[in-house]
């Protein structure tokens, strides 16, 4: 008798980790729909993915090279020395 509920116990709890749970089951989903969501043109997740991107956004590319040419300062300008000092700290404490 002891046998047959041994047995019952673990065949249920061997059969209850076989069951899916609701995350299981929408595995992936919400890849997919991230994916879908963040695509500007829907048209290219069905293509090959076998070709690089060409181009480039125009706008985001003439923000990019006015940046680059705008005038920046002199070297010597914006060069100046830093202090270092060794051996020269005052201070409190028991020294």
């Amino acid at each position: 008798m002891r046998t047959i509920h041994m047995c019952a116990l673990v065949s249920a709890l061997l059969l209850g980790g076989c069951e899916s749970t609701a995350v299981e089951d929408n595995m992936g989903k919400s890849l997919a729909q991230m994916k879908r969501e963040q695509t500007s043109n829907p048209a290219t997740l069905t293509g090959s993915q076998d070709q690089p991107v060409e181009g480039i956004d125009p706008e985001s590319a003439t923000t990019a090279i006015e940046s680059m040419r705008k005038d920046s300062p002199e070297r010597a300008a914006v060069k100046r020395d830093i202090p270092i000092n060794v051996g020269t700290q005052h201070g409190g404490g028991n020294q």
